[in-house]
């Protein structure tokens, strides 16, 4: 995972208007399918100034971002944010057969090294809680021999499904909570998932953001109006 290094207030927000504002706080990454080979099946790793134009975009003040189908792996875009509970209140829009991935990072203890500590998915039908889990026990000779490789030792899994229609190619509003180790999770002003997330609880440092979905013509996904807040306890 990429991690930004700018210092970031507790709170702050950006409604995409200023795309030099764009370009200071949030950092791209992506892999290009000229980089496809068996030491690196997603493709070449580019990020800053390197990434694709074309993933991220400020379009009418709003924020694009696409995925295309020769590629193997959604781009993605981090930005620093700081504190333990935290709130995260945005808009989206997607496509019927796009999503628009969201992500926690911090220093997870799960995995052994900075890494997302809470994700969602959003689709047309509904929203994803996901983790990350070890592959091998820490002490195993398989986690061993994985770090001397230099490869994680980890798992990506759906952790907890909500189905719920989600109308495409409309605005909605989502706010993402993470007080401790719960997750919960709000779409249009109702409560749409809970989730017991592994290890939530941990300092963070960015927040992530991934076009996607599955289709044969490029994929464009939306978002704005986002903002980051600390939980208070007594909220």
């Amino acid at each position: 995972m990429l991690r930004t290094t700018l210092p970031s207030p507790p709170s702050w927000s950006d409604d995409f208007s200023d795309p030099a504002s764009f370009a200071v706080h949030w950092r791209p990454y992506g892999f290009l399918t000229s980089g496809i080979d068996a030491a690196h099946p997603l493709g070449e790793t580019v990020s800053g100034k390197d990434a694709r134009p074309e993933w991220w975009q400020i379009v009418d003040g709003a924020l694009r971002g696409q995925c295309f189908p020769e590629e193997q792996h959604p781009p993605g875009l981090r930005r620093a944010i700081c504190g333990t509970d935290i709130r995260l209140h945005c808009r989206f829009k997607i496509a019927a057969e796009g999503q628009i991935g969201i992500s926690i990072g911090g220093p997870n203890p799960i995995v052994e090294r900075d890494f997302n500590v809470a994700g969602l998915h959003i689709r047309a039908d509904g929203i994803t809680a996901s983790d990350n889990d070890v592959l091998h026990p820490k002490d195993s000779p398989e986690a061993a021999d994985l770090k001397a490789k230099g490869i994680w030792n980890r798992k990506f899994f759906y952790a907890k499904t909500e189905k719920l229609p989600i109308a495409p190619d409309v605005w909605h509003s989502l706010v993402m909570e993470l007080r401790g180790k719960e997750l919960r999770v709000t779409l249009n002003g109702k409560l749409a998932l809970i989730y017991t997330t592994l290890c939530g609880d941990v300092p963070k440092h960015d927040i992530g953001l991934q076009p996607g979905g599955k289709s044969n013509k490029p994929i464009a996904s939306w978002l704005d109006d986002i903002r980051i807040e600390p939980l208070h306890p007594n909220e």
